[in-house]
């Protein structure tokens, strides 16, 4: 259900490719790439999901990443998810975080949190589907009155988009828990880092300094250089030659 979202032209998928955030292009790769390998018969999904009693019994930390990043079989739904990461997350990515990629990284981490907490009261093999969700809430949230098609049948705003997937995998039987996880990890992360400071309460999501001196140093994406404090000289090489923040996209 692409959006009204103007997308820079490609000569080729390659150029397309890498025409997309940092980010998003990096979680969109490796979701591709456990599937892929799945197929393979490379990688064993049954390694992948989330089981607490093997995270805590046989300490197969693993799985509290790994979760996150097979989307099933290839399907409409597999597909589906693919195409929000590309649209919703790129977006997000390029126009809402576009100078500041540690803050939607950030984003991401808290979700991951959020979700991983929820599956302690609500058991989910694979969070990467709630994930997605709630990606895509947030960008509702930053892009309220943006038109999106629902399968070329049915138009609505961008506002609504969350709760009418909602509503349809309710009625066509679909995965809704995973779906509510993510509207709720999403309303709780755009409540704290917005709401809830324009209402005139606390900062709690304040992006951690630390972050943002290692999205600076590799080079990922964008970072605003006066918000992450100098603590050793060589880090006046940084913000020297990090050069102004640009827009990607509109």
């Amino acid at each position: 259900m692409p959006a009204n979202i103007h997308q820079p032209a490609a000569n080729s998928p390659a150029e397309w490719y890498y025409s997309l955030p940092p980010i998003t292009r990096l979680y969109g790769t490796v979701c591709v790439a456990a599937t892929v390998l799945s197929l393979l018969g490379l990688l064993n999904p049954m390694q992948l999901y989330l089981s607490w009693p093997l995270v805590f019994g046989k300490l197969q930390i693993w799985r509290i990443l790994t979760c996150f990043i097979f989307l099933g079989k290839p399907s409409f739904a597999f597909l589906l998810r693919l195409l929000w990461i590309v649209q919703y997350g790129s977006q997000l990515e390029k126009v809402t975080f576009q100078f500041s990629t540690a803050d939607f990284v950030y984003m991401l981490l808290f979700g991951m949190a959020a979700l991983l907490g929820a599956s302690l009261v609500l058991p989910v093999a694979f969070l990467g589907p709630s994930l997605i969700f709630m990606m895509t809430y947030v960008w509702s949230r930053n892009f309220p009155t943006g038109s999106v098609s629902i399968m070329g049948m049915v138009s609505l705003q961008a506002f609504y988009l969350p709760f009418a997937m909602l509503a349809l995998s309710l009625v066509m039987g679909g995965d809704w828990i995973s779906d509510l996880l993510g509207i709720l990890a999403g309303h709780l992360y755009y409540f704290l880092k917005e709401l809830h400071p324009a209402a005139g309460g606390g900062r709690y999501l304040e992006t951690p300094t630390f972050l943002k001196r290692w999205i600076l140093q590799t080079g990922i994406g964008n970072v605003n250089v006066r918000e992450v404090p100098m603590s050793h000289p060589s880090d006046a090489r940084f913000r020297a030659f990090s050069g102004r923040g640009r827009r990607l996209d509109n």
